[in-house]
């Protein structure tokens, strides 16, 4: 077995990657490194080829048995800043990548999709569901689901992960995430701070539980997951944004719930079923949203994290590509120059 991992130095990746090596698993990563960690990194690194993932060839992928591609423009405000880059680097580079592996004699490519497919769902959702995706990131997830898994053959195993909202520590960390955001925005302020009404439901998920997901999937029989559409998450982490921002408060000290001036409310929202994973594979999750809060909560005690910390651009994603693009370190198509 030799896995190859795409976004490998991202916020799932980097906790990925230290997994599989303490499985002792062969693997080896794909990143254009856009991202680099902000914390002192504690997760063991796999060997990495560094290229953007639009550039992948056929060679990139000799002796890879199996494929975990998480390389994307990874949320909804990436996918509106230029809908044609999502397309050409979330679309177009996925279908392009399972073509290639599947020529290549890879056995099975797991495809990090996300229950943002739901889009806007009154009722609970699970895998048969009617798919309603909102926006331009949830639209390309949607459509490279559907081209994977025509792909699929006795030889060739897509399978699709459908993750619910990651949340927890990453030395990769991301503040572009509900949970972490909040958390973050109560402990360096005082202020837990929401943009929308609160409303809408998100089901959440561990980076964590989600790494061990790959990682089920790969240690799993083809023939167990050749095909299949897994959501990832716990019926029990299903929240609305606004009892999300109540455990906060709960948890930091001197903390209160307050909603910015310009709250509105959030069109995406989607409630998921997540038995199947549970039933088809025994997979569960172990982690709940106050252990990742708690979690968080010790890193940035330990880092002495600050109100600087929390609006600098380097934990949001879309602010730190505009960052890069002023910098003339990217170019408008996201290449490096």
């Amino acid at each position: 077995m030799k896995v190859l991992v795409t976004g490998n130095k991202g916020y799932v990746g980097r906790i990925l990657s230290d997994m599989l090596i303490k499985e002792n698993i062969d693997a080896v990563g794909y990143d254009v490194e856009f991202y680099p960690a902000q914390f002192n990194n504690d997760h063991k690194e796999i060997p990495t080829i560094h290229k953007d993932i639009r550039d992948i060839s056929i060679e990139d992928l000799s002796g890879i048995t199996e494929i975990c591609h998480l390389g994307a423009l990874s949320n909804d405000p990436l996918g509106e800043i230029n809908s044609e880059l999502t397309v050409e680097i979330n679309y177009k580079a996925t279908v392009k990548l399972a073509a290639l592996a599947k020529k290549a004699g890879v056995s099975k490519f797991v495809y990090s999709s996300s229950c943002s497919s739901y889009g806007a769902n009154s009722e609970i959702v699970d895998e048969k569901s009617e798919l309603n995706p909102q926006t331009h990131y949830a639209k390309s997830k949607v459509n490279s689901e559907l081209d994977i898994l025509k792909l699929k053959d006795d030889s060739f195993s897509p399978v699709i992960l459908r993750n619910a909202t990651v949340y927890g520590h990453s030395s990769n960390l991301r503040l572009d995430l509900v949970v972490n955001n909040l958390t973050a925005s109560a402990f360096t302020t005082g202020k837990v701070k929401l943009l929308s009404d609160g409303t809408a439901w998100r089901p959440i998920l561990h980076v964590k539980d989600m790494a061990r997901a790959f990682i089920k999937i790969i240690d799993s029989s083809d023939k167990d997951v050749n095909g299949e559409i897994f959501n990832v998450g716990s019926n029990e982490e299903n929240y609305t944004v606004k009892q999300i921002a109540n455990i906060v408060e709960e948890l930091v000290p001197n903390s209160k719930v307050e909603f910015g001036e310009n709250a509105s409310k959030d069109f995406r929202s989607y409630k998921v079923d997540f038995s199947k994973i549970k039933k088809q594979l025994g997979f569960s999750t172990k982690f709940t949203v106050k252990d990742g809060i708690k979690e968080l909560l010790d890193i940035f005690k330990r880092e002495n994290f600050t109100e600087d910390d929390f609006k600098s651009r380097k934990f949001y994603r879309l602010a730190q590509l505009k960052s890069k693009i002023e910098s003339k370190e990217l170019d408008s198509d996201l290449r490096v120059i």
